[in-house]
């Protein structure tokens, strides 16, 4: 009777165990996504304000014709650079915190690499971002393109999905490798300076903005071909292109030569390598101020104060 009893006891001790851990495993889904869903839009929002004009100047560079000799020296190069940026912004802030809640509840599992992390989380981001980034990039380029001009072209065609999610493919094709390289040269950065730079002491905001700014410079240079081959489809009227796809990447570098893969790198280094600083400082932040571990830091999660 009495080992009956010690059974039923130990049997119940282990049900609250097991619901207890239950328990604390969807806490901790639970709190990945709120951490990546605040500092996912902080660090969107962040990013999108401070850099935006970067972005137009790389877009305008490789939407212009092939053979044409704008550059910098061309003052309209210059002018408007937030256009489209309301517009981006609005797909941006949800998109930018989707998809680090995202990654950050798939990272919190263990059970992936960052970079399989990375590219179901910018699958899940892009429903937001990428519509809002194709009517951003018209708009950059032609001074006469609004918002509401925009939205009414998309709904009054014969395929409004179509219309508002135009170049999505390469829109993919660019930023699947971009998430991907973005985050986990960035959670591979951190492992390596908690190993060599003094292991076992907290990693600073500024070595995290250092590390991030690494990571965004590495990865824009990396994809700017496939950000060139996005522009390409999205503004093929304006680069004097009439194609659809990857169609309009083959026709531009039949008419330029290799070298047009490369069209914008250097503004899109500058201000991806910038992003980078800001995106991650900015998510790091949110982090230690929520209080949120993260289960793959060098070390232990665990940020010093500036």
């Amino acid at each position: 009777m009495a080992t009956k009893a010690r059974s039923v006891a130990k049997d119940r001790a282990t049900a609250r165990s097991d619901k207890k851990d239950a328990s604390a495993k969807t806490g901790k889904k639970r709190s990945a996504f709120k951490v990546g869903l605040l500092g996912g839009m902080s660090a969107g929002l962040t990013v999108n304000t401070c850099l935006f004009p970067l972005n137009t100047l790389k877009t305008r560079l490789q939407s212009r014709p092939v053979g044409a000799a704008m550059g910098f020296a061309d003052r309209s190069i210059l002018r408007g650079l937030y256009r489209g940026f309301f517009i981006d912004t609005m797909g941006t802030f949800p998109g930018t915190g989707l998809f680090m809640a995202t990654y950050e509840v798939l990272k919190a599992t263990g059970a992936l690499h960052p970079t399989l992390c990375a590219a179901g989380a910018s699958v899940a981001g892009s429903l937001f971002t990428a519509p809002c980034d194709a009517m951003k990039q018209r708009m950059q380029v032609d001074p006469a393109a609004t918002v509401r001009g925009e939205l009414r072209v998309a709904f009054k065609s014969a395929n409004p999905i179509k219309r508002l999610f135009v170049g999505y493919p390469q829109f993919l094709i660019r930023d699947l490798p971009f998430d991907a390289i973005q985050m986990t040269s960035f959670e591979a950065l951190k492992r390596w300076h908690s190993r060599t730079v003094e292991p076992g002491r907290r990693r600073t905001p500024a070595e995290l903005a250092w590390l991030g700014g690494v990571a965004g410079a590495i990865t824009g240079l990396l994809t700017t071909p496939l950000d060139v081959a996005r522009t390409a489809e999205v503004c093929a009227m304006r680069a004097g292109l009439n194609c659809t796809g990857t169609e309009c990447l083959v026709q531009m570098v039949k008419q330029g030569g290799p070298g047009v893969l490369l069209r914008g790198s250097l503004p899109r280094m500058v201000e991806i390598s910038l992003g980078g600083v800001l995106y991650f400082s900015a998510l790091e932040h949110t982090k230690r101020v929520l209080g949120y571990h993260d289960p793959l830091s060098g070390d232990d999660g665990k940020v010093a104060n500036a």
